[in-house]
């Protein structure tokens, strides 16, 4: 059992913040829970009963090696960095169990145990040095310290600007952030390295001039690596007196967006980035880099080695007998000794891949450019260029994230069949099959976020204005009774809405657009974030979850135990027009009265454009949040999306969502409507104001018409 426990945590912890999977979530998760009940019961069983074996001291400290924590997992969630006090009595617990496992072994057979004294002691050093870890790490991401640096880098920052006035930010000149951090007595002259030493220093293969892509790759990873101890300051409750500066909004707008080729390298730089927040809070990868990393392999190795030596030699002088010790039978057979001897490979294995993750993470690739860059002996050294250019090298198999969208469709949430029924009661049961990230998706989002530059987003109302459809800005309009998510889910029917549609009507007669693909994706996206993330929103979560389950019943009373598309259109349909004074009731009815204005557009890609623009900015304008907490935790569930899209903003100076996206696009309404009479009377009437002439849904909240009759 402990073997199969730790080919589990071998196989899948790495795999953490890459997969959406629920096996590899749980799977691993339940590992972690059920290793100490395990380690409970089976120290009861080997005292209570009345056959004591030989071997049970050893079988003792696998069981505590497991429970120890030697896998490079520090925590399984977040808020278990905090809880100091609960990760020392749970060690002083197991502690006594396996004192007791041991004392009443020695005990009771005396000199039969005496040669697994020698497996005994090696195997206790490097537990020791695994809970060490464990704690070192935990303590390391729960609070500012001198050894995390946190504290430092936020005095550092209030003056960085002054360092140095010219900068370039697709050079990195001028940029003085610190790569390292090191303890508060640290002078920032004297042992720091900073972006621009080893962008713009020249130093040996590191040189400007050197364009290659291994190069360029390892100062992305200091950029990544650079950026992601700002999102840590901010995650301590640390202000961001940078985002005011315009060398701030530089280096987003016009270092790693700069143009429109760079954009995929962008994300890249954001997905490393996020990669090391993730190991910084959840692995020990962290206090490994921090507590000196050529200490912590010798150390590692020595043990490893030493464990496997004497368990070797241990068993190998083992006598196969059968003995009475008073009314105790002592038994050792085969079978025991092989048990024994898969349990001491697994738990080899385990920490040699241990050890080489470490070696070829990214920690340890930041570790040796800094290295290089602080001691000139290397620099003339060719042995490290060539190590460089390897370890700079891009791999194929290396993944930070899951690297897909999740989905969901309201409008495709009812069956009546059984399986879907017993789907809902599962872990993320209703969410349908995530689909990839596309680089269209992220050119879309990147090219919007590069034009919020000036911080004022939309929440579609820009695209609305741009193709002239403003007569729908009405599902637009954002208010304590309309909130975000409400609109969220009136775009997700209307855009669900013309997807049913064009599939039964339209299914000969016109291809799938990409723009079609974008809409209706991001479209599923936003709905599964309001379904399962409605902590990355804007508003209260359980504001969110309760519009949701409004929604949902709503959708329930209509569209229960309908299968085909047809069906469900034939229904949506004949629901009635309400009018939208009625802001957060009878959404469904509103989304597919807006799905009908949007039906009536007669061109169909033009529908498609529109749905696609809108939903971008939308996705956009929900990013920017000041819960970093929660966008820290959904990295171990696989990663979002918008969490890429957050960390670009915040980077960016944009820290939270301003409240003006709505008067944003009133004032290209307005811009708009004066405009020469000539200019407007020449305009063509849009469909949209037809297949909208109920109630007042061609007024503005003020009154004003913006629809002409």
């Amino acid at each position: 059992m402990v073997a199969v426990f730790m080919m589990v945590l071998a196989i899948g912890a790495p795999m953490r913040r890459r997969s959406r999977s629920i096996i590899i979530r749980y799977g691993v998760g339940g590992v972690y829970i059920l290793s100490f009940p395990l380690l409970s019961y089976t120290v009861g069983l080997m005292q209570a009963g009345q056959i004591k074996h030989e071997l049970y001291p050893v079988w003792a400290m696998f069981l505590a090696m497991l429970f120890g924590g030697t896998s490079a997992i520090s925590v399984q969630k977040l808020d278990q960095n905090n809880q100091q006090m609960k990760l020392y009595f749970d060690t002083i617990l197991f502690s006594w169990y396996i004192s007791t496992v041991l004392a009443g072994s020695f005990g009771t057979l005396g000199r039969e145990v005496g040669n697994f004294r020698y497996i005994l002691c090696p195997m206790a050093l490097l537990l020791g040095f695994r809970t060490i870890e464990q704690w070192g790490a935990a303590m390391l991401a729960s609070t500012p310290s001198r050894e995390n640096g946190i504290n430092w880098l936020a005095l550092y920052m209030k003056s960085e600007h002054l360092l140095r006035t010219s900068y370039n930010p697709h050079t990195m000149q001028g940029y003085k952030y610190p790569v390292l951090l090191y303890d508060g007595s640290a002078k920032i002259e004297e042992r720091e390295v900073t972006l621009d030493n080893i962008w713009c220093d020249n130093m040996g293969i590191l040189s400007s001039y050197n364009t290659a892509p291994p190069i360029r790759g390892l100062k992305d990873l200091c950029l990544s690596f650079t950026l992601f101890h700002l999102v840590v300051r901010r995650y301590f409750g640390y202000t961001c007196p940078e985002s005011k500066l315009d060398k701030t909004r530089d280096l987003v707008f016009d270092g790693l967006l700069q143009a429109e080729q760079d954009y995929e390298r962008a994300f890249q730089v954001i997905e490393a980035e996020l990669g090391f927040l993730y190991d910084f809070f959840f692995t020990k990868y962290a206090y490994i880099m921090y507590g000196r990393e050529a200490r912590w392999c010798g150390i590692s190795l020595s043990l490893t080695f030493l464990s496997i030596a004497a368990g070797t030699w241990s068993l190998s002088v083992l006598n196969m007998h059968n003995s009475i010790l008073g009314y105790l039978v002592v038994e050792t057979s085969t079978r025991n000794v092989l048990v024994t001897k898969i349990a001491l490979v697994a738990l080899s294995i385990f920490q040699f891949l241990n050890i080489s993750a470490y070696c070829l993470s990214d920690w340890a690739k930041v570790s040796l450019v800094c290295k290089y860059v602080t001691q000139p002996s290397w620099q003339e050294n060719g042995f490290i260029k060539k190590l460089l250019l390897l370890q700079g090298s891009p791999h194929k198999w290396v993944q930070y994230w899951s690297n897909n969208l999740g989905q969901y469709s309201i409008l495709d949430s009812f069956s009546s069949s059984y399986w879907d029924r017993l789907k809902r009661w599962l872990p993320s049961g209703k969410a349908g099959r995530p689909i990839e990230l596309t680089t269209e998706v992220k050119r879309k989002v990147a090219k919007a976020i590069k034009n919020s530059r000036n911080g004022l987003l939309s929440n579609g109302t820009s695209a609305l204005v741009r193709h002239k459809c403003q007569e729908l800005h009405w599902a637009c309009m954002i208010s304590q009774e309309f909130t975000t998510t409400h609109s969220i889910l009136v775009w997700h029917i209307a855009t669900s809405y013309c997807e049913i549609s064009e599939t039964i009507r339209r299914r000969e007669e016109y291809d799938v657009l990409q723009n079609q693909v974008v809409a209706t994706s991001l479209s599923k996206y936003c709905a599964y974030l309001v379904a399962f993330a409605p902590t990355l929103l804007p508003g209260s979560p359980i504001e969110t979850k309760f519009a949701l389950s409004e929604l949902m019943k709503e959708a329930e009373g209509v569209l229960q135990g309908l299968m085909s598309p047809t069906e469900k259109y034939e229904k949506l349909i004949r629901l009635r027009n309400v009018a939208i004074e009625t802001r957060h009731e009878e959404l469904l009815a509103k989304g597919v009265m807006l799905g009908k204005a949007l039906e009536s557009i007669g061109n169909h890609r033009v529908r498609w454009d529109v749905l696609a623009d809108f939903w971008v900015e939308m996705l956009v304008y929900i990013a920017p949040s000041d819960n970093v907490a929660s966008h820290i935790a959904h990295l171990a569930e696989g990663g979002e999306f918008v969490t890429h899209v957050w960390t670009l903003f915040m980077h960016a100076g944009i820290c939270w969502l301003l409240n003006v996206p709505s008067w944003s696009g009133l004032l290209q309404l307005l811009l708009l409507l004066l405009q020469s009479p000539r200019r407007r009377r020449a305009r063509p009437r849009s469909k949209v104001c037809a297949a909208l002439r109920v109630g007042n849904l061609g007024h503005s909240p003020g009154g004003r018409r913006l629809c002409p009759e």
